[in-house]
């Protein structure tokens, strides 16, 4: 009788525990960036990550060529309701935000802010985008998103 009781119960506890944890879609135009958990290299984008949902994450995209994005993800109640017991300390009760993590890369050769000679600075990325294009270092994909960059960059400095 004892092994009925303790086997639908030990169950049960095993499907709970894996509610603690939370798979997270990490992904960035262009894709290949890699994603660093806090200092650890854990892969390339597009990918999922497993994480607690009971904490609090720093995410690094980082590419060549890009600035570095840096993303923050904490957990938060899943349920207004008045939830107590274990579950809730182990974060049964939360979930991740922001998941999934759809992030742009910033071309790294635009600056902070637009010169003084908006027109001119904007030719000469477009050019420097087309050699690359033209030397094979970036796709067609990333050629065309980076022009767009480059476009939007500038025409909000006006």
């Amino acid at each position: 009788m004892k092994r009925m009781i303790l086997i639908p119960l030990a169950a049960v506890l095993l499907s709970a525990c894996s509610s603690f944890k939370e798979d997270v879609a990490i992904n960035s135009v262009p894709q290949g960036a890699d994603v660093f958990l806090g200092d650890e290299l854990v892969g390339q984008t597009p990918m999922n990550l497993e994480l607690n949902k009971d904490g609090t994450y720093e995410i690094r995209l980082a590419k060549k060529g890009y600035k570095d994005q840096v993303l923050n993800l904490a957990s938060i109640r899943q349920n207004p309701l008045i939830k107590f017991g274990p579950l809730v300390d182990m974060g049964y009760y939360k979930e991740l935000t922001p998941a999934p993590v759809d992030a742009q890369m910033k071309p790294g050769f635009l600056p902070e802010y637009p010169g003084l000679n908006s027109f001119d600075d904007m030719t000469y990325n477009i050019i420097k985008v087309d050699e690359m294009r033209k030397r094979g270092i970036i796709s067609a994909e990333e050629h065309s998103y980076l022009l767009g960059q480059i476009t939007q960059f500038y025409s909000q400095s006006k």
